[in-house]
């Protein structure tokens, strides 16, 4: 299993060009694409999350914990006293840092399903909804948004198999195959439920097509070719 410092390298780098990319090829706006490049980074450590002791897991928790209180504090702060918005910005701190998490550890086994193809595709549609739902973007950065999200899990992905890997001693290490997996025959209902949910995402997002048309485009490749002449 690759390191935490490996996994944010592998993860950090191809989305740091990724999303140059995207912000030369005017697909999404400089402030978007820094969006992305994030959403790479954690694509890259959010597999781990069914590692109760990782790393990645500690972030991520203690990042959402945080943005929950923040997001207590920003709807109450208005109609409510001081001392009442600090206790439900404390208790929703404390809900997903210590609940979220605990729930998550008693749910989630490591190279479960978490670790597959399926999860990655049922995150980065789910990045699709929220960027288009929530914050209002348009088709083709909604889907970059998930894009940049589902390829950072892919990195971990590979690079769990590749760790797998002893070249020196040419063998297959116990692990190989647990992360690069389509689902898990013991967690048969998992993997369908995992299935189901992204193509019943997939159905209601927004169109793909515009997005495809605008990467591929003739324009978008021109636009790209343009900036990098005029860093010479």
């Amino acid at each position: 299993m690759a390191n935490f410092r490996v996994h944010f390298l592998g993860a950090a780098i191809p989305s740091a060009v990724a999303a140059g990319l995207a912000i030369a090829g005017e697909l999404v706006t400089p402030l978007v694409g820094g969006a992305c490049f994030g959403l790479g980074v954690l694509g890259g450590m959010l597999p781990d999350i069914d590692a109760d002791s990782s790393v990645p897991t500690r972030i991520i928790f203690g990042a959402l914990a945080v943005a929950a209180a923040a997001a207590v504090v920003l709807a109450l702060h208005v109609d409510s006293a001081p001392g009442l918005v600090v206790l439900a910005a404390v208790a929703a701190f404390v809900a997903v840092r210590v609940g979220l998490r605990g729930f998550t550890a008693w749910l989630c086994v490591h190279r479960g399903l978490v670790h597959s193809l399926p999860f990655a595709a049922l995150v980065g549609v789910l990045a699709v909804h929220v960027a288009s739902r929530a914050f209002g973007l348009a088709p083709t950065p909604a889907w970059l948004a998930g894009v940049f999200l589902t390829g950072g899990f892919l990195v971990h992905l590979a690079l769990d198999e590749l760790s797998s890997v002893d070249l020196v001693g040419a063998r297959m290490k116990r692990s190989f195959g647990t992360a690069l997996k389509l689902g898990s025959r013991r967690q048969w209902f998992g993997t369908a439920v995992l299935y189901a949910g992204v193509i019943a995402l997939v159905t209601i997002a927004p169109p793909a097509d515009q997005f495809v048309r605008q990467v591929t485009s003739s324009r978008t490749r021109a636009a790209i070719a343009a900036t990098f002449a005029g860093l010479r």
